[in-house]
């Protein structure tokens, strides 16, 4: 069951399990989604406070109209934290969750113990941008049925397809229910991303789930990355496109679990 609590300016959904006194895991979903992207992860987190939230835009969390920013959606979670008298957590997002989680960490350094990102960008090409924004505009004028599609192939291979993975089946059923406002809106956040050269500024233990064939960050980029970042971990998950973490739900809670462990010894 989710919670709605006043975070800043605006009210978010969230849900929090696990032991009082352990140290807090916080998950954010990928673009598109909701908290319950993190169903096939948070039973492996069981020795944690596990805290997944519904991003602005996504989900039972408001949906202000206009552009969104990462750094506003950062102070999202910050403000959750504050409300949840939480000081620091271990964070860990999917590609817009991963752009929010360096956002985070970049701004709010005193609250990340570490960070865990997974198919996510530190920047978009200018192909990359022209792509995002006449995808917004798409869906504004045709609604989420023009671009589902086309989504979907990017983010899955073709075998989590044809064997409908539960990871598939989830992304394909909840966006179907975005709002196309709450696309642009978050598209415009994502378009804003640019931490290249900010990467070494990042001090905490940071883990870096990479995939060989991910159309949205191109090998080159996820190697750059864990070159520029102090103390990162890179691992790949393959086969897999971009939400690899959906298609090999045990592989990378394995990894998720090695990773906190070694933070936390």
């Amino acid at each position: 069951m989710t919670n709605l609590i006043q975070a800043g300016d605006i009210q978010m959904a969230y849900r929090l399990d696990g032991p009082a006194d352990a140290p807090v895991v916080c998950l954010n979903h990928c673009f598109t989604t909701d908290h319950r992207f993190w169903d096939l992860t948070a039973p492996a987190l069981d020795e944690y406070r596990v805290l997944r939230y519904d991003s602005r835009g996504h989900g039972a969390s408001d949906k202000p109209a206009g552009d969104y920013s990462l750094s506003q959606m950062a102070g999202d979670v910050a403000a959750l934290l504050d409300a949840l008298d939480i000081a620091r957590v271990d964070f860990c997002g999917v590609s817009m969750g991963g752009m929010i989680g360096q956002t985070l960490t970049l701004e709010h350094p005193d609250r990340v113990r570490s960070l865990t990102i997974c198919n996510t960008p530190c920047q978009y090409d200018d192909d990359q941008l022209v792509a995002w924004r006449e995808r917004a505009d798409l869906v504004l004028e045709k609604g989420i049925d023009a671009v589902h599609a086309g989504l979907m192939a990017r983010w899955f291979t073709e075998d989590a397809r044809d064997k409908q993975l539960p990871g598939y089946t989830y992304v394909d059923d909840v966006m179907r229910d975005f709002k196309p406002e709450c696309f642009a809106s978050a598209t415009a956040a994502m378009c804003g991303l640019n931490t290249t050269q900010r990467l070494g500024e990042i001090k905490q233990p940071v883990l870096m789930i990479a995939s060989s064939d991910d159309p949205g960050v191109p090998i080159a980029v996820a190697k750059m990355m864990a070159e520029k970042i102090n103390d990162a971990q890179l691992e790949w998950i393959d086969p897999s496109r971009h939400l690899s973490t959906m298609e090999h739900p045990s592989v990378f809670n394995e990894l998720l679990v090695k990773f906190l462990a070694r933070v936390h010894a």
